[in-house]
């Protein structure tokens, strides 16, 4: 197997400073369904015998690339970190801190924001954007249409970052950092599979040998007694409504969980909390943490599979694995919700987080996985 040659970009220029990099590492998305978005960072560590950081200000445009042209990560600076060697004769080296889109997002606070007009949940997402604003905000797209409708804000007060996890709580879909950007993921796109798969031990062009993985079931995964808590239009809370998987309940006890949307009615916010109690009412369902590195793995696969899903946002896809002592592998559909990344020269190392498929899957007509009448709630 081969490594990555990645390519170290700045400003808009997209001057090249690969011959200084010395490390590199970071996280985007999430880990959880359930988590909010909070936003990725990464960081890389360069030589600075001659102050090379100097080039790196603040809100600098940052970007790592494969050498196909992909990005793996862009950002701007928000800060560095110098490790000085003492009297100015040893490898004094600069670490340099970048941001995505969603984490700037977080950072735009709109005062008494009038553009939040009740429509679909994608719909609104794109009432952030500068047009609407009038700040340099990331500017957000939307991938799909928003099968939930949001309600609208007479004032909004509050981070653009905050609205879209409150839109996405409400939507179930996803939400993706890019370049200059964040796409917002309508839950009817998010079964849209990626011809890369993850296997155990076959490697080839579109298929990962990972070297590790972790299944965890439990934990915060298992809700079934949910309330989701929405508010009207003038920001006022409105009571809570619940949903409860009562089967789980009699089985395995009552396991809460509180949330807030933008749900524009009870009647929705209704449905939203029974399907969350449904898809999350059973202790046994697994959430996967996939390790594989461009040492081991086909590199080409692992290019293909985050390239599909930069840019073509096909974020499901199957992972093979086996049970501990069992004699056949087990084949599971997933849905990619984060990753993180580390890298030296020669070897880049990934972890991807996936949940299985069925808490993103809506009946779907003519669709081959989502279309089958028999599966998840409405088996």
């Amino acid at each position: 197997m081969s490594a990555e040659a990645w390519v170290f970009r700045r400003g808009a220029l997209g001057t090249d400073f690969t011959t200084s990099v010395i490390s590199f590492s970071g996280n985007a998305g999430r880990q959880n369904y359930l988590d909010n978005y909070s936003g990725g960072t990464f960081q890389i560590t360069i030589k600075n015998q001659a102050n090379e950081a100097a080039n790196f200000t603040r809100g600098l445009e940052v970007r790592i690339v494969f050498s196909s042209g992909v990005d793996i990560a862009w950002g701007t600076v928000i800060g560095v970190t110098y490790t000085d060697y003492p009297g100015n004769v040893g490898m004094s080296t600069a670490t340099i801190t970048c941001q995505d889109e969603l984490t700037r997002a977080g950072k735009f606070t709109l005062q008494d924001f009038a553009g939040y007009s009740q429509q679909s949940t994608t719909n609104q997402a794109e009432r952030s954007n500068e047009a609407f604003t009038g700040l340099k905000t990331p500017e957000v797209s939307r991938v799909g249409t928003g099968s939930s409708t949001a309600q609208e804000v007479t004032l909004y007060n509050g981070t653009i970052l905050n609205r879209l996890n409150l839109l996405n709580n409400t939507e179930r879909g996803a939400l993706l950092a890019q370049s200059g950007g964040i796409l917002f993921l309508a839950r009817s796109r998010m079964l849209d599979y990626n011809y890369v798969n993850l296997h155990r031990t076959t490697s080839s062009t579109t298929s990962i040998a990972y070297t590790q993985l972790r299944r965890i079931n439990a934990l915060d995964n298992f809700r079934n007694q949910v309330s989701v808590s929405y508010s009207d239009a003038s920001g006022n809370a409105l009571a809570p409504v619940f949903g409860n998987n009562t089967t789980s309940q009699t089985t395995n006890g009552i396991a809460g969980f509180s949330f807030e949307s933008a749900d524009f009615s009870s009647t929705q916010a209704t449905g939203l909390a029974s399907w969350i109690s449904y898809t999350q009412g059973d202790p046994t369902t697994l959430r996967f943490e996939v390790d594989f590195d461009d040492a081991t793995a086909n590199n080409q696969a692992i290019y293909n599979f985050i390239a599909n899903i930069r840019s073509f946002y096909l974020f499901a896809s199957v992972l093979t694995w086996r049970v501990p002592g069992a004699g056949s592998d087990t084949t599971t559909n997933v849905v990619f919700e984060g990753f993180s990344f580390s890298g030296v020269p020669g070897k880049t190392s990934y972890t991807f987080y996936f949940s299985p498929a069925f808490f993103y899957d809506v009946f779907i007509l003519n669709s081959t996985t989502s279309g089958i009448l028999d599966t998840s709630r409405l088996g």
